[in-house]
This record gives structure tokens, C-alpha cells and sequence, in this order.
């Protein structure tokens, strides 16, 4: 009798907790300058997951840069987490199961868009090429040199984003200046700096400056860096450097860390791609009021996610096939990109802006 009682508890009881344990389903109806990204961070208290939001309402969104008031749109719970809203559910119905294979998007042509044509690896041109069609004239076309897609210097001088609240990786910082009694609050070309290091260094190695620049709410820190050195010598009161490069204003107390490590060779091309990822716009590394070409987006994704130096993002309009800016990636971490805006038609690219690649490095 005890173990008939127990069974029909656990009958009432199973169901109950089953259902409790179900992922709640509420929805959102859209008012004025919504963004997939603003509904992440409300409903999940975190804005990556804004691609959840946007894989459940496919048929309703069809380009995720533009939703409009009075839109309703489900709002899926993560594994483990409900979403933040004190709406009741609503009782999901049971749709007709139906397969939908949704065709690959088209590449766009890009060089009318101010991107440079890839070229096959055997139509790839030196400056020593000598073109017979030309007569022996000897000329040799801007087209035909081979280039480098992202220089030294952008690498080296791309900022990046770290967490929220959290400190970049470093080696040491900037004690001062390397000459007895110098005194300087900026440190210019040429001059010898002391880095304190508790980590051994090797003369002739290459640092990168740098330090945290502002915060980005919700995104992380924007870290810049401010020059490169070279290390010159090593002693007693620390590593002593040359400063090679500025390209911010270096000071005193400006972290370090070896230099990013460059592998790009003149020839190697973003190829056109089609249905590439998508990307949300976090941020911009700078302050500025308007972008403009040169300026430099962070991106969600990063080399976790198969992103590489000198891939190319591209903004779609309304109008299918028509970009209206594109950017490059000039630096990666494993889980965002920054990417510098190389064309634009207007002041398109702002943070929740969804950008999708459109070539991918070979």
C-alpha cells in the first residue's frame, strides 16, 4: 500500500516538475529605437545572445538592423535561465512540422564598392611582371602590384576590447624614462624608456604599449595601444627600450606585452564567400559623434569563430544587394573582432548594426 502511494506522488508530482523545468516563452512588442542587441541584454541580461532572439523569429525578421514598432516578437529562454519579464507565457502551439532549406545568398559584386579584386593566385601580378600586350612600353599597372591587405601598423596599432570591470594581459608598465633625472610626462620616438618586467625579457624583442582608453557599458574596456619599443638592453633596474612607433601619446605607467605576431605576405586576398556569419556591432573604440572611414567597430565574433586578420564585413540596406559600408578586421581575440571602416554611405555603423561577411581571407 506504502509503494502504490509513493508510485501515484511520483505521477502527480513528475509532471509538475518536468514542466517547471521548461524554458519560459514571453514576448516583446517593439517601440522606438529597439535593437536586438538592447532586447539581449533586457531579456538575458546579456547582449551576445541577441542571435537567439533572431533565430526565433526568422519569419517575422528579415533583416536584423530593422525591426519596427508593434512587431511582436518571441522571446526563447536560455538553457538555465529565464528571461526577464513578468508576462505570463503564452501556450506555444504545435506547428506542421516542415523542412525549409533556405538558399545561400548570392555574393555581391564589391569592387564597385570600393573593395579591391581578388585575383587567382596564378593571375597575381609583381611589380617585376613585364606585360608583352603593352609593346615593350615597360608600364606597370597600380592593379597589378601586389599589396599587403592589413599593413604592420594596423595590426600593431588596431585597439581591442577585454571584459567589463577587467584589466588587459600585460607584462609590466612604463616606469620612466631611461636616462638619470629625466623627467617627462610624454615619451617621444627614440627615447629610452625603463619597462619594470617581473617576467625575463629578450634583447631585441618587440612591445607593444598600451592602456585602457574608456568603457563601453555592457561591452568591455576599450584598450589602445600607444606605440611599439624594442628592447635594448637589460639590468639591474629593469628593461630598458627604445621606442620605435607612437601612435598615441605614450606615458608613464602604460602597460606592455609582446607584439602581436604578423604573418601576412603581399598577395594573400579576401575572396568573395556567400551566406557568411553575421556580426553585431558592440562599439566603437573611439568617442567621436560621427564614424568615418578609418574609424574602428568592434565586432562579436573572433578567432573562436573562425575570424581572421583582413576578413571583410559588408551592411546591407533594405534593398537586397545594395551595401551601404563595409569594414575590415585588423585585429582579433578569440571572441570579438575590431575592424576599421573602409567604405560607407552614410553614418551607418552604429552599436546593435548587424554586418554579415562578405569575403574571407584565403
Amino acid at each position: 500500500m506504502v509503494r502504490s502511494a509513493a508510485a501515484v506522488l511520483a505521477v502527480l508530482i513528475l509532471p509538475s516538475f518536468a514542466l517547471a523545468q521548461q524554458q519560459p516563452v514571453g514576448t516583446h512588442t517593439v517601440v522606438d529605437d529597439d535593437t536586438l542587441w538592447d532586447l539581449a541584454q533586457f531579456y538575458y541580461q546579456n547582449p551576445y545572445e541577441w542571435r537567439v532572439i533572431w533565430e526565433a523569429n526568422r519569419d517575422s525578421i528579415a533583416d536584423p538592423n530593422l525591426i519596427y514598432p508593434t512587431e511582436v516578437f518571441v522571446i526563447p529562454g536560455l538553457p538555465g535561465q529565464a528571461v526577464a519579464t513578468g508576462a505570463e507565457p503564452e501556450p506555444s502551439a504545435t506547428p506542421d512540422t516542415e523542412t525549409v532549406t533556405q538558399a545561400p545568398a548570392e555574393p555581391v559584386d564589391l569592387v564597385q564598392f570600393g573593395f579591391r579584386q581578388a585575383r587567382p593566385s596564378e593571375q597575381v601580378r609583381t611589380i617585376f611582371y613585364a606585360d608583352t600586350a603593352a609593346q615593350g612600353s615597360g608600364f606597370v599597372g597600380g592593379s597589378d602590384v601586389d599589396y599587403v591587405a592589413v599593413t604592420r601598423d594596423m595590426l600593431y596599432s588596431a585597439p581591442w576590447l577585454v571584459p567589463p570591470g577587467s584589466e588587459p594581459m600585460s607584462l609590466g608598465s612604463i616606469q620612466g624614462l631611461a636616462t638619470p633625472g629625466a623627467r617627462a610626462s610624454t615619451i617621444r620616438s627614440f627615447d629610452r624608456i625603463v619597462v619594470t618586467m617581473p617576467a625575463p625579457a629578450r634583447v631585441g624583442a618587440q612591445l607593444q604599449l598600451f592602456r585602457v582608453a574608456r568603457s563601453i557599458e555592457r561591452v568591455g574596456e576599450v584598450v589602445i595601444p600607444t606605440g611599439l619599443a624594442t628592447v635594448e638592453s637589460i639590468g639591474g633596474s629593469g628593461v630598458v627600450a627604445i621606442v620605435t612607433k607612437e601612435y598615441q601619446r605614450v606615458q608613464p605607467d602604460d602597460l606592455v606585452r609582446a607584439a602581436p605576431t604578423y604573418t601576412l605576405q603581399a598577395g594573400q586576398y579576401a575572396e568573395e564567400i556567400s551566406g557568411g556569419s553575421e556580426a553585431m556591432i558592440m562599439g566603437v573604440a573611439g568617442r567621436q559623434e560621427l564614424n568615418n572611414l578609418g574609424h574602428v567597430a568592434f565586432l562579436d565574433l573572433g578567432s573562436d569563430d573562425g575570424i581572421v586578420i583582413g576578413d571583410e564585413f559588408v551592411l546591407y540596406s533594405s534593398v537586397v544587394g545594395a551595401p551601404e559600408g563595409s569594414l575590415q578586421v585588423i585585429a582579433v581575440t578569440p571572441n570579438t573582432a575590431s575592424a576599421r571602416i573602409t567604405s560607407m554611405v552614410d553614418d551607418v555603423f552604429r552599436q546593435g548594426v548587424v554586418v554579415r561577411l562578405a569575403r574571407k581571407m584565403r
